[in-house]
């Protein structure tokens, strides 16, 4: 199965994409833990492509893909904001102290955690698309 959407950078559909991400991580036969983890997952990486891809700029807009089989999922997500690689940031050190750590990074360090599969690219025209995949862990 296969759904495509189309949302605007504001983080009111935040809402709406988990509920998306839900139903289609239910009907791939994830578990409830594994359907918790797909969420966050997805919704850091929206919550990321809002507020700094796009800016939160209302005009534009991002394209959420989701694309499943029994026991896997896949997400695509396409934007033609900032140019951001998540490869270029560092996991944080969970053992220092709260005070020394620094601010963010770890949306992006709980969806590369998440995930089973993280990648990004940047394509034709300057379409940038962040790719995760999610493998059922009990069958």
């Amino acid at each position: 199965m296969r759904l495509t959407f189309e949302f605007p950078a504001d983080t009111a559909v935040l809402e709406n994409i988990g509920k998306i991400m839900v139903d289609a991580s239910r009907n791939a036969g994830f578990n409830d833990t594994e359907i918790g983890d797909i969420q966050l997952a997805v919704d850091e990486a929206c919550t990321n492509t809002i507020i700094h891809g796009l800016k939160e700029d209302r005009s534009k807009t991002f394209q959420l893909v989701i694309q499943w089989k029994t026991g896997e999922i896949e997400i695509f997500i396409h934007e033609t904001g900032v140019p951001f690689d998540p490869k270029e940031v560092p996991d944080p050190d969970l053992k220092a102290p709260l005070e020394d750590r620094a601010i963010g990074g770890l949306g992006i360090f709980f969806i590369k955690e998440l995930m089973d599969k993280v990648e990004y690219k940047i394509g034709e025209g300057g379409v940038k698309t962040l790719y995760m995949m999610k493998r059922r862990t009990s069958i």
